[in-house]
């Protein structure tokens, strides 16, 4: 936008639902979009309607942006619901109480209707985890993973999530993780841009566990502060960009078991910003 005066100066939260993403035929247009580029597009496009049905004089004034696609939401039909397998993908941004997996699987329940999902997907930004000198990189993470395994456990517990998974874990960390968690993971996700082939170890660990290893193509930093902040600036301005930076992210998917068939599809992102 071409005007230099801010639209939400005061803004400090933004949380948005895209809804089901299915549904926008602009987004179907492209298949070799990375999740990157396709979960901006689901922020700019889902902020770009915050906007519009927003008044402006009071935007100066909101303090927390808050939007869903509620036109895109699909509910799912309880007769329908043995039918449809829902996999939920939590993206840690920035460092996070344990607490918060628990608030995004409640969230996505409550926008889909249902009582439980049946994948729950961990992935932990390097980024996110505080390293100190009693820890490297490698166990700071996992650490921080166990903090947020043992929330998930807990949904396992309630019948809020059926199956635990993690991601772009090595052999050696899987296994401690495996050895450690009550509940066991039943796949590791490998980013197969950091490996090409499968390492032989993990392979071996996995399958003597009978833990699935799967493939992704989601970054590492699933979605970086400059990222976000060209995406806000381009469907507001300058100054509203500023300063925000990515918290979480959920991406959830539905697939119809007996056809394989993407019934539905979204994110629910979280972001703060400090002035």
């Amino acid at each position: 936008m071409a005007e230099d005066t801010p639209l939400f100066p005061n803004a400090k939260s933004m949380l948005i639902h895209s809804g089901n993403i299915i549904n926008w035929t602009r987004l179907k247009r492209k298949p070799n979009q990375t999740s990157t580029e396709e979960v901006c597009e689901c922020i700019g496009k889902t902020l770009a309607a915050y906007l519009e049905s927003v008044d402006k004089s009071e935007l100066q004034n909101i303090t927390d942006i808050y939007k869903v696609n509620s036109e895109n939401v699909q509910k799912l039909d309880e007769n329908e619901r043995e039918e449809v397998k829902i996999t939920v993908k939590v993206f840690i941004c920035a460092p996070q109480p344990a607490s918060v997996i628990s608030d995004m699987v409640d969230k996505v329940l409550c926008e889909l209707g249902t009582s439980f999902v049946d994948t729950l997907m961990l992935a932990v930004a390097p980024s996110s985890v505080d390293v100190d000198d009693d820890n490297d990189d490698d166990s700071a993470l996992l650490n921080a993973i166990k903090s947020y395994w043992e929330v998930m456990e807990q949904l396992v517990l309630a019948d809020r999530v059926l199956f635990l998974g993690i991601c772009d874990l090595t052999k050696d960390a899987l296994e401690e993780l495996y050895n450690w968690a009550k509940v066991k993971p039943c796949i590791d996700q490998v980013n197969l841009e950091s490996c090409c082939v499968m390492p032989q170890d993990l392979t071996g660990y996995a399958k003597s566990v009978n833990v699935q290893l799967l493939t992704h193509n989601d970054k590492p930093e699933f979605i970086t502060a400059e990222k976000l902040q060209e995406t806000v600036q381009a469907v507001a301005t300058k100054a509203d960009s500023q300063n925000w930076k990515p918290q979480w992210a959920v991406r959830y998917s539905g697939i119809v078991k007996c056809r394989g068939i993407i019934q539905m599809r979204g994110y629910i992102f979280h972001a703060l910003r400090n002035n």
